[in-house]
C-alpha cells in the first residue's frame, strides 16, 4: 500500500468576502502538489476553503506540504502517486472518496521536462515525457471522471504555451504539451456538460523543473520568468467560477520574455 498521512482541522480557511466562494467545502485533488506548480495550487486552493488532496511521486514532499497547509487549518490529505501508473491513480480515487466523501475539482499538474534537441532525442526520454505529461492526465481524467460527473465538477489540466507554439523546450515536450491540450478539448466536448474542463497554457515558469534541462537558464532570466502562484491564480480563477460559466482555455506569460509564438 502506498504512504498516506492525514492532517488538518475541520474548519475551512475564509473565502473573499466580496463574491460568493465556490470553493468552500469542496474537495480538491491536485497532482504533482509536492513542490513546484503544484504545491502553490494546492496553497491557494487550500486558502479559498477547500479541503486538498496533494499527490505526489515524491511522498514526503507532499507531506510536508500538507503538513503546513494543516497548520492554516486546511483540511488535507497526502497521497504518494506516479500519475503515469492507471493503478495508483485509481487508489487515490479511492482514498480520497473514503476521507471526504466527494470529489468537486481535479487539478493535473504533475509534469517532467527536459528539453533535448529531437537529434539528442532517446526513445527512452519520448517514453517518459508521454508517460508523465499525457498518459498521467488521461488515467487520472479516466478515473475521476464518474465522481467529478456526480459533482457536476471541473477538470484544471497545466499544460504549456509550448503545446500551442513552438520555443525552444524541445519537441517531445511539446508534443506531449500539445497533446494533453486536445485532450482537454476532447473530454470537455463530450461531457455535455456535466464536468467543465479547463487547460491553462503557462509560459516560462521559475520552478525546480528546469534544473532538469541540459542548460538551466541563468538566475537573471529566471527572475523575468512567471511565478508559480501567477499560475496557481489562474487555477483558482478557473475553479472558482460560478457553476453556469468555465474557461475552455487560457494562456498566461511572462510580460517580460514571451509573446504568443515567439520567445525573446
Amino acid at each position: 500500500m502506498p504512504n498516506t498521512t492525514l492532517s488538518g482541522a475541520t474548519r475551512p480557511c475564509p473565502g473573499p468576502a466580496s463574491a460568493p466562494n465556490w470553493l468552500r467545502g469542496k474537495t480538491i485533488i491536485v497532482t504533482g502538489a509536492g513542490s513546484g506548480l503544484g504545491a502553490a495550487v494546492a496553497q491557494v486552493l487550500g486558502a479559498e476553503g477547500a479541503a486538498i488532496v496533494l499527490a505526489d511521486i515524491a511522498f514526503e514532499r507532499a507531506r510536508e506540504r500538507a503538513a503546513l497547509l494543516a497548520e492554516r487549518d486546511v483540511r488535507t490529505l497526502a497521497l504518494a502517486l506516479d500519475v503515469g501508473d492507471e493503478t495508483q491513480v485509481r487508489r487515490v480515487v479511492a482514498q480520497t472518496r473514503e476521507r471526504f466523501g466527494r470529489i468537486d475539482a481535479l487539478v493535473n499538474s504533475a509534469a517532467i521536462d527536459n528539453a533535448v534537441p529531437l537529434a539528442e532525442l532517446l526513445g527512452a526520454d519520448w517514453e517518459r515525457l508521454l508517460r508523465a505529461n499525457l498518459s498521467g492526465p488521461f488515467y487520472a481524467i479516466h478515473s475521476f471522471l464518474p465522481k467529478l460527473k456526480a459533482a457536476h465538477g471541473t477538470v484544471v489540466i497545466i499544460s504549456s504555451v509550448s503545446g500551442a507554439y513552438t520555443d525552444r523546450s524541445g519537441p517531445a515536450y511539446q508534443a506531449s504539451k500539445g497533446g494533453v491540450i486536445k485532450l482537454s478539448h476532447g473530454a470537455g466536448f463530450e461531457s455535455g456538460g456535466d464536468v467543465r474542463f479547463t487547460v491553462i497554457l503557462p509560459g516560462v515558469v521559475d520552478t525546480d523543473i528546469l534544473d532538469n534541462r541540459p542548460e538551466p537558464p541563468t538566475r537573471a532570466v529566471r527572475d523575468q520568468m512567471l511565478h508559480a502562484e501567477d499560475v496557481a491564480a489562474a487555477c483558482v480563477f478557473a475553479v472558482d467560477l460560478p457553476p453556469r460559466a468555465f474557461v475552455a482555455e487560457l494562456t498566461i506569460l511572462p510580460t517580460a520574455l514571451q509573446a504568443i509564438g515567439k520567445t525573446l
